[in-house]
């Protein structure tokens, strides 16, 4: 039977520190972590196991051993649990798909991160890692601001997490492996998704950024095809368009002030952009987003999803 005890209740009334966490330690029974709702279509657990076992069981009922010291991440789907065996002890976190897409908007590295936390993802820690006091002391802090939250815990939290995401990818073994033309467009879409994320408000073209990776506009379609399903020029216009919509929807600044933020010559062009991507003018979303937020809570942020 899933342990269905709440987190922390100190987190569940403070919406400006929006992961919740807690210290664990298994005892003498196996304890069972199942699905702790957070209001958002999409969650993601993260867990720093620092001795004992642990079972990771998929709705499917596919078990994943883990051992510690380790720290894993994994999207937390219906039908998932962690089961930690006796003597287990670590912290765990949970998050939603808003929180990570605000610890990674903006950053040069987040198309490479965003992959990562897609998909179970686990890094052994060794006795005397350097690595494993770092993470230990970002699942410290995140637990310390969530139990004591204070003046700007949600930036505290936020810059933490960014951290903890940093390590997990830094220890993820080469991308380039079994078949290098499988690694070469893996590695290259994963540069490319790091050039937009720095670039895409200069209203770079695809070939000034095939011209940075140092091949032809084609091979770059090619790849993006088959990493991605999609044509570089759409991801382009897609972050664009994400960035668009988190200004919208999180800040009140005007149309043509967005419009500048974003690179663009002026609100009109603006304007034509955003109605031919998502069939209504930036105005017109803002509104419906008002009448929404009028009409009742507002829909998880899912559609934050990129690439």
């Amino acid at each position: 039977m899933p342990d269905r005890r709440p987190f922390i209740q100190q987190t569940a009334s403070r919406p400006e520190v929006p992961v919740r966490a807690e210290r664990f330690r298994a005892a003498l029974q196996t304890r069972v972590l199942g699905r702790a709702g957070l209001g958002e279509a999409e969650n993601f657990r993260a867990l720093f196991l620092e001795k004992g076992e642990a079972m990771l069981r998929g709705a499917d009922d596919d078990a994943l051993p883990l051992s510690g010291p380790t720290m894993g991440w994994f999207p937390w789907r219906d039908g998932m649990r962690l089961e930690l065996g006796a003597g287990a002890q670590g912290t765990h976190l949970l998050l939603g798909a808003s929180t990570l897409n605000r610890v990674l908007q903006r950053r040069a590295e987040a198309g490479e991160l965003r992959f990562m936390t897609r998909r179970p993802t686990f890094i052994r820690l060794g006795a005397d890692s350097a690595a494993r006091e770092a993470i230990a002391a970002c699942f410290t802090g995140v637990l310390a601001e969530t139990l004591h939250p204070g003046l700007m815990s949600s930036a505290i939290v936020d810059s933490l997490l960014h951290i903890l995401l940093v390590h997990l990818h830094r220890g993820q073994p080469g991308r380039i492996g079994a078949g290098a033309e499988t690694g070469g467009i893996r590695a290259i879409a994963g540069q490319f998704t790091v050039l937009v994320e720095t670039h895409f408000r200069d209203q770079w073209a695809v070939a000034d950024y095939a011209a940075e990776l140092g091949i032809s506009r084609d091979r770059l379609n090619d790849i993006c095809l088959r990493a991605y399903g999609r044509p570089p020029a759409r991801l382009i216009r897609e972050r664009l368009a994400l960035e668009a919509r988190i200004y919208l929807e999180n800040s009140s600044l005007a149309l043509g002030q967005i419009a500048g933020v974003l690179g663009f010559a002026g609100a009109p062009q603006f304007n034509r952009f955003f109605k031919a991507l998502l069939g209504r003018t930036p105005g017109r979303y803002r509104l419906e987003l008002h009448r929404s937020a009028q009409a009742g809570p507002a829909a998880p942020n899912a559609h934050y999803a990129w690439p």
